[in-house]
């Protein structure tokens, strides 16, 4: 009898089991709450700049192609997890990204269109000590300031080896490479240091040849206090980053002063620890704060337009903990570099009529923030 009742009672208690597997089972999971994209400025205001993207690795891309799918499961090739170490600078054209990674040697490349990433400057002649600085230009070519070698490394897009600018009697610390359009103007800044002189640019031919020299230390116009990074505008301007200064200063080709702008401050519009510096096809001067955490947006004459990003309690889209240097792309998207984060965000400029659409109906949901 004991028996029975104790098999009636493992029954009863399965079939209780059971039934509430089954009505958890039948319960719908959930829905994913819709993300927002960032907007700079944010609603109600018309929009300027939409949050894109974050690249880390190669998972950023979601390579879920037949091809790829296929790789993984017959040769178990896996390259998801593949990404830089340390991201310094980062350079952008017809849809690769290149970054500069200190920590690996190397740099990293995000190749969109073909959903896939691979690296270069680790073979032969064209081996990377210390990468920084990065620039391309308009035929594909790419310019990777080597700091401790003290030199420009050239390579195609594909990152196979062209040729190099050789600054061993020439730079002091050069961390930061511009480069016009055409290739046929290339700026080396060469930061210098505490215990010396030699805070300037260096201007060279299409084929390397030293053909100027721009700046010298201190604080008039024209002159250099650890110049930080430069980029030349869709005019042939180069703008330079004049970090010591707390400004950014511009020259005309010939290497004449134009402009300059900026203060020391923890306001809108000053500058307290700025890393990098960018310059849109449509003119606009982007500048990296590492303590504001933030870009600030200027025209060319200074005027300050918006701020984008801001300081991170976590890892989230359009938030920084450390933004080092930018880049811009011919179709107006804005690359930049968090180091602490181990990111690199893409920000993309928006027309008048995709803003004022935005501010009517909101952003394009999603169902989850992009990698």
């Amino acid at each position: 009898m004991k028996a029975q009742l104790t098999r009636r009672r493992i029954v009863a208690a399965t079939a209780l089991a059971a039934a509430g597997l089954g009505g958890c089972a039948s319960t719908p999971p959930p829905k994913a709450e819709p993300f927002k994209r960032p907007l700079w400025p944010a609603l109600p205001e018309q929009p300027r700049f939409i949050f894109e993207a974050s690249l880390r690795n190669a998972a950023s891309l979601g390579d879920d192609s037949s091809t790829a799918q296929l790789r993984r499961i017959v040769v178990g090739d896996d390259d998801a997890g593949k990404s830089f170490g340390k991201p310094f600078a980062v350079a952008a054209s017809r849809g690769r990204v290149f970054v500069t990674d200190t920590e690996g040697r190397r740099v990293f490349v995000f190749d969109v269109p073909r959903r896939r990433t691979f690296s270069f400057g680790v073979r032969r002649e064209g081996t990377l000590k210390k990468p920084s600085g990065i620039a391309v230009d308009d035929q594909g070519h790419v310019y990777v300031v080597d700091t401790t070698a003290r030199r420009v490394v050239v390579y195609d897009d594909l990152g196979l080896y062209i040729g190099e600018i050789n600054g061993t009697e020439l730079w002091t610390r050069p961390t930061a490479v511009a480069v016009d359009a055409a290739g046929e103007r290339v700026y080396v800044v060469d930061t210098g240091g505490i215990d010396s002189e030699r805070h300037r640019v260096t201007v060279h031919g299409a084929r390397g040849a030293l053909v100027g020299e721009i700046g010298r230390r201190g604080s008039r116009p024209g002159e250099f206090n650890l110049p930080g990074d430069a980029a030349v505008g869709p005019d042939g301007t180069l703008w330079v980053l004049d970090a010591g200064n707390f400004r950014v200063q511009s020259f005309d080709p010939q290497g004449q002063p134009l402009h300059q702008f900026g203060s020391p401050g923890n306001g809108l519009g000053q500058l307290a620890r700025p890393r990098g510096l960018a310059v849109g096809r449509d003119g606009l001067v982007f500048v990296s704060d590492a303590t504001l955490c933030n870009v600030q947006v200027f025209q060319p004459d200074g005027q300050l337009l918006l701020a984008l990003g801001a300081r991170a309690e976590r890892d989230l889209p359009g938030r920084y903990l450390l933004p080092a240097r930018l880049a811009t792309d011919e179709t107006g998207r804005l690359y930049v570099v968090d180091q602490f984060l181990h990111k690199i965000e893409v920000l993309r400029q928006l027309s008048d009529a995709e803003g004022r659409r935005m501010q009517q109906q909101g952003p394009p949901p999603e169902a989850a923030p992009p990698a």
